[in-house]
């Protein structure tokens, strides 16, 4: 469920946040004609010799000649270039969720403008992230680069993607944009739409658990009952992992990954379901994915024991 903040504070936060996008994007402004522009600087003043090599490392970046400023602001810009295309993309994929919102729930002009104000601060905040890995990146690799070469090593690098594999979804997952729909939509709105997405979701899970058990089963031949014990740590697993095996590998799944969703059982588990050798067989056909899993189970028994200690408490 959405957790209830105070109206008033989200509404002025998206505002500051819209705000913030809207002067970002540099709108033209007009400026007044220098007079003196046709008559030229004064030889010798500084202002004009500066301004003089400022207009010449311009044309010999404009002429391909290389770009001759610090490697430090070039990388700045090359990271400002990226980041204007990726918050593109976010813009348009929360789009495309408040279209969804609107579809369901039927919303009115009003409320559809103001989820959109929010999509916007939640696509800018979610490029934090980004913009971190981007930093490092560049930088690291351009360490010991010469001004003269940097441009081109950065447009050799190349689209990197920063933030993971579904990065441009992250700001329908953040407080922010959910704390928004509360804002907007009606209680009767929200009950619906939540409903839907969590139906969504598991059929999302049914789908990838149903894919896995039947890999498994063409790489190990189940008997009937081993498949229906299989078929409950599978779905298990899935409900648990789905969206941590997406943001790991992507939307690629290849068959020792989908296989290696039974590893989120303990192997003593497995062992009472299968023979040794079955077992045998899926540890070598997932062993790529050994360290992934051995994280996951590590992790879920350090909250057993959490949940133990906390009632033993009480």
């Amino acid at each position: 469920m959405l957790r209830i903040f105070s109206s008033s504070f989200h509404l002025a936060a998206l505002a500051v946040a819209a705000s913030l996008l809207f002067h970002s994007n540099g709108f033209s402004q007009n400026i007044a004609a220098d007079p003196f522009a046709e008559i030229g600087d004064l030889k010798g003043d500084p202002e004009a010799e500066e301004s003089a090599k400022e207009e010449a490392k311009e044309e010999a970046n404009q002429s391909g000649e290389g770009d001759v400023r610090p490697i430090k602001a070039q990388i700045s810009a090359h990271i400002v270039k990226l980041a204007d295309e990726e918050r593109k993309k976010r813009l348009t994929f929360m789009r495309i969720v408040i279209d969804d919102v609107v579809r369901l729930c039927d919303l009115d002009e009003a409320q559809e403008d103001r989820l959109f104000l929010a999509a916007r601060g939640a696509a800018e905040r979610s490029m934090k992230e980004w913009h971190e890995q981007a930093e490092r990146y560049f930088r690291n690799r351009l360490e010991q680069a010469e001004p003269d070469d940097a441009k081109e090593m950065l447009d050799g690098m190349g689209n990197v993607n920063f933030g993971g594999n579904h990065a441009e979804e992250e700001g329908e997952s953040l407080d922010l944009w959910r704390d928004s729909l509360k804002v907007v939509l009606t209680e009767q709105q929200i009950q619906r739409y939540e409903s839907i997405v969590e139906e969504r979701r598991q059929e999302r899970i049914q789908a990838f658990s149903q894919m896995s058990l039947t890999t498994i089963d063409q790489h190990l031949r189940f008997t009937p009952e081993q498949k229906s014990s299989m078929q409950k740590l599978v779905l298990a697993a899935a409900t648990d992992y789905l969206d941590d095996v997406q943001r790991y590998w992507g939307d690629y799944f290849e068959r020792g990954m989908l296989m290696s969703l039974a590893n989120a059982a303990e192997p003593e588990e497995l062992k009472e379901i299968l023979t040794e050798n079955q077992f045998d067989r899926l540890r070598e056909a997932t062993s790529n994915f050994d360290h992934f899993w051995d994280q996951k189970r590590k992790m879920k028994r350090a909250k057993r024991k959490a949940a133990v200690r906390r009632s033993e408490k009480q």
